[in-house]
């Protein structure tokens, strides 16, 4: 009897664990294959997903750029098209279209160090992204974008992924824990913006120009200010 009843179980169980397999299957050929090619193996308009890590495909789908809304178009992010289940089954089936090994684990990011993290994003991060991560052009069409609104686990995954043109730091360049401190500042600088750490601590952000811009509008208001303090000393010696 109790060996009926776990054959039944398993019966039951059976069409879910396939239905989960054909969802992956079913949004990849619905929103993936006509530009990265049936099996993943890319065209003309997008490249091959062969050997991709998790972390980048994961990365590509939650922060909305994938699926492009037109072929060669540098997508900036936006709100994601699918659920995390839907992209847990996806990115399981674009790995399962690889013939090659490819980085099958996405990063798991724990506390982290915001002051130190500063320091690794000034020296890996902001000649990009902007010393407080508002991004920036990289040249050509390529655009590094603003964090404003990056969660600190897409942080992490785009360090070791390296979307674009950015380049994937491996854990020989950036351990864990350089992971962790970066992704921490990151937040931090968005919730925390007018306190130390942060760049924008005790003024204003200016728009974070750098320091030729901001240097420019400091002696543009700096000395219209001294110019009509000195004609406001003028008149007034004039008509006493």
């Amino acid at each position: 009897m109790r060996l009926a009843v776990a054959l039944l179980a398993l019966l039951a169980a059976a069409p879910l664990r396939l239905s989960a397999a054909d969802e992956g299957a079913r949004l990849y050929a619905t929103t993936c294959a006509s530009c990265h090619g049936e099996h993943g193996q890319g065209t003309s308009v997008a490249p091959s997903l062969t050997g991709k890590s998790a972390a980048l495909i994961h990365l590509m789908l939650d922060t909305g750029r994938m699926p492009a809304s037109a072929p060669n178009v540098n997508e900036i992010p936006r709100e994601p098209l699918f659920t995390e289940t839907q992209m847990t089954e996806l990115v399981r089936y674009v790995q399962s279209l690889s013939p090659v090994a490819a980085v099958r684990t996405l990063p798991i990011v724990s506390g982290g160090d915001p002051v130190r993290g500063r320091k690794l994003f000034a020296q890996n991060c902001a000649q990009c992204h902007g010393a407080i991560g508002d991004g920036a052009s990289v040249g050509s069409d390529n655009v590094a974008p603003s964090l404003d609104v990056a969660t600190v686990f897409q942080v992490a995954e785009a360090i070791r992924a390296g979307p674009g043109v950015m380049p994937r730091f491996s854990r020989d360049v950036l351990s864990d824990e350089d992971v962790d401190d970066i992704a921490r500042f990151v937040n931090f600088a968005q919730t925390h913006g007018d306190r130390p750490p942060s760049l924008n601590a005790g003024g204003f952000s200016l728009a974070h120009g750098g320091p030729v811009a901001e240097g420019f509008v400091a002696w543009v208001f700096g000395l219209g200010a001294l110019v009509l303090f000195v004609r406001l000393i003028g008149t007034a010696g004039k008509d006493a």
